[in-house]
């Protein structure tokens, strides 16, 4: 594959994604070896009283899949390359500050990952963001959104290698469904859970539940992290 083709392929999936969600635009790591493909995922988070079935339609208009796990343990399908892994919250909100740092303080309280801030003039894997989700372009209340990107070519163990990743709280939506701060936390540590590789679980017992804001990080989550990032 030529560096100009591999350079399409990812122009077409941010694209693809800056086209369904609006305003939030996805990005992704371009710097695997000409004969890996980086492709882009998303997933939503409904808002809290709204029908299983309804966020299921929600999801299959803005992501490429809706998985669930066994009840006991978060499913993973991705996993960074590390265990220490960067990111930096683009806010200018000082209480969306607050909100990302309660969640990235609380999954490396699990101390299976160890979350850092990414050192000036470096990119972050992850960025953590809020803003404001366009309705119009989305089905149902989603109130929470990641886009990850992965290696097609990289795996470790049977988990493809994540390339980037980019998490937002919609504060419009948090707004409209009178959201506490903890919600919101909920939300964040939720998805912020997707961007270290996390898919939904099948448990209410479970902050990676698809419509559940009020459990925090599990011991459920906590069995899926490991289970995604032992030996490394």
């Amino acid at each position: 594959m030529t560096n100009n083709h591999f350079t399409k392929i990812l122009t077409i999936a941010a694209t693809v994604l800056t086209m369904t969600t609006g305003a939030v635009q996805a990005t992704a790591d371009a710097t695997a070896s000409s004969n890996d493909v980086v492709k882009t995922v998303s997933d939503a988070t409904a808002a809290t009283g709204h029908s299983k079935a309804a966020a299921i339609t929600s999801l299959a208009h803005m992501s490429f899949g809706f998985k669930t796990g066994a009840n006991m343990t978060t499913p993973a399908t991705y996993r960074w390359a590390s265990k220490t892994i960067t990111y930096k919250i683009n806010d200018k909100s000082t209480y969306y500050k607050q909100v990302w740092n309660s969640a990235v303080k609380h999954w490396n309280a699990t101390k299976v990952v160890k979350l850092v801030p990414v050192q000036a003039g470096k990119t972050a894997n992850i960025t953590l963001a809020s803003a404001n989700s366009d309705t119009t372009k989305t089905s149902g209340d989603i109130v929470g959104m990641t886009f990850s990107s992965y290696h097609t070519t990289q795996k470790m163990g049977n988990l493809n290698v994540m390339a980037g990743a980019t998490s937002y709280v919609y504060k419009n939506i948090a707004n409209k469904m009178h959201y506490s701060q903890l919600d919101r936390e909920h939300v964040a540590e939720h998805e912020l859970g997707h961007a270290l590789g996390l898919e939904h679980a099948d448990t209410k017992k479970s902050v990676m539940y698809y419509a559940n804001r009020s459990s925090a990080i599990t011991s459920t989550d906590v069995k899926g992290l490991k289970a995604a990032y032992q030996g490394q």
